[in-house]
């Protein structure tokens, strides 16, 4: 069970102003503007949903690769990508300078698309 005692109320505490100064990084808030550019286009989206709902057969269908192809190489999914890797980039610093505090040999998997995307812990190499 957990106790609620003053020093998880002052966690709490330092959580919530992590966040709010998270918040504020110019790279969340370039994720802000390409998310809502990228939801923002009604175009994009039915596309995005025509893909989803024939996901299935994309292999035997040209016409569905040519649209993924098209969605993927588009300018607003392109920067979403870029804003997401940069976020999680962060995040994952974030995490790494938190646990690195309490042990060096807590693992975290960045998992970064951009950066390689290996799951390094797991093929014998630790980071």
């Amino acid at each position: 069970m957990l106790i609620i005692d003053e020093d998880l109320i002052e966690i709490d505490d330092i959580v919530e102003n992590i966040v709010q100064a998270f918040s504020c990084f110019p790279e969340v808030e370039a994720y802000r503007y390409a998310k809502t550019k990228f939801t923002e286009d009604e175009i994009l989206q039915k596309k995005i949903t025509q893909l989803n709902e024939n996901q299935k057969y994309i292999a035997f269908r040209p016409e569905l690769r040519a649209l993924q192809k098209e969605i993927n190489t588009n300018d607003k999914v392109y920067a979403l990508r870029l804003a997401e890797n940069d976020v999680q980039a962060i995040l994952s610093d974030l995490t790494k300078a938190i646990t690195q505090s309490i042990s060096d040999n807590i693992y975290v998997d960045e998992n970064l698309p951009l950066k390689g995307g290996r799951h390094e812990r797991h093929h014998g190499h630790h980071g």
